[in-house]
């Protein structure tokens, strides 16, 4: 997350808590964006898998709750990112086994 420029770090002096994204690939984060934008927000161009439809419902969710869009697709793009993770540790996993039957 930290490498994609969504990794929350937390900031407290005394009662003042703050959590908020610095580092990470400024370029990355923006790609993040426009693809939530223009390919999760839309339900007419939304993903046709699983993966598309829990952030599409999400998206939803949060839209229909009242919170600012800003948020809403930071926060699915933060969403994404860690499915995204999930779904390359279980992909690597399955590399390895190949490997490993192949030698």
């Amino acid at each position: 997350m930290k490498a994609l420029g969504y990794a929350p770090s937390q900031e407290s002096s005394g009662d003042l808590q703050k959590s908020k994204v610095v580092g990470g690939s400024d370029l990355c984060r923006k790609a993040l964006w426009q693809w939530v934008f223009t390919r999760i927000e839309p339900q007419r161009c939304r993903l046709k898998n699983d993966i598309g439809d829990r952030l599409g419902k999400l998206i939803d969710a949060e839209k229909a709750s009242g919170r600012p869009v800003k948020l809403v697709r930071s926060r699915v793009a933060a969403k994404a990112v860690k499915l995204l993770f999930k779904e390359l540790v279980r992909e690597l996993g399955s590399v390895q086994e190949l490997l490993e039957l192949l030698e």
